[in-house]
């Protein structure tokens, strides 16, 4: 799945000045370092990034991501959902449109585990309210119909009146409800990212300048005496 983000220096944005580089997620710290070199980020003179667009396989995530986003926290995100298979990528999609419990980049991390995203009920086959009408008909879900009564009956009213009643949506995925068994759970808290999907780091040339300037500056020469 693409998972891309097209980053800028954010001092030089702010003054007019284009530098910008696409980086794709996962990604490790040796590839944000040289995107950060790219675009003039050293740690030093500039500090911040802002991305300026995103390109993901996943329609409704990129305008939650927003421009400030930290690099670690994406590449969390992303690494979640590298872990998802297929379907549950398709079920993902639907939860992300169906709109609960997808607010900020914490949500999508959350909303990426198995444990969380398991208490949707996904129905792909289920297109229209008609169909979902006639699933919960066929499934005897909430009462057995007789034979004879399913030519009179209306599946598409009843389809659609129980998705209200259950905060349903039709997505192009497929149905999808939150079945109220399980409350969402809260693994990533919003603060302190998972050791294995810290990725950012300023270049390392950088690092040694500011080594070499912190040791210029505490040593006695330059000392107050």
């Amino acid at each position: 799945m693409e998972f891309t983000a097209l980053i800028a220096n954010l001092g030089k944005y702010a003054a007019g000045i284009v530098a910008e580089t696409p980086l794709a997620f996962p990604t490790t710290t040796e590839q944000v370092q040289k995107a950060l070199q790219t675009i003039g980020v050293d740690g030093l003179k500039y500090e911040e990034v802002i991305v300026m667009e995103y390109s993901i396989g996943i329609a409704g995530v990129a305008p939650l991501l927003g421009e400030y986003a930290h690099i670690d926290e994406l590449n969390y995100l992303a690494k979640r959902l590298e872990c998802l298979s297929p379907e549950d990528l398709k079920k993902f999609a639907a939860a992300v449109r169906h709109g609960e419990y997808v607010c900020s980049v914490q949500d999508l991390i959350n909303l990426a585990y198995p444990c969380n995203l398991e208490q949707f009920m996904w129905l792909p086959e289920v297109k229209t309210y008609e169909d979902y009408g006639r699933y919960l008909v066929d499934t005897k879900r909430d009462f057995s119909l007789p034979r004879g009564a399913r030519f009179y009956f209306n599946y598409e009213e009843y389809g659609e009146t129980t998705a209200i009643n259950e905060n349903g949506d039709l997505t192009p995925q497929g149905y999808i409800c939150h079945d109220r068994s399980g409350s969402f759970q809260e693994i990533y808290d919003g603060k302190e990212i998972p050791r294995e999907y810290r990725v950012f780091q300023y270049p390392l040339q950088a690092k040694v300048k500011r080594h070499n300037n912190q040791k210029e500056r505490d040593s006695p020469k330059n000392k107050r005496r």
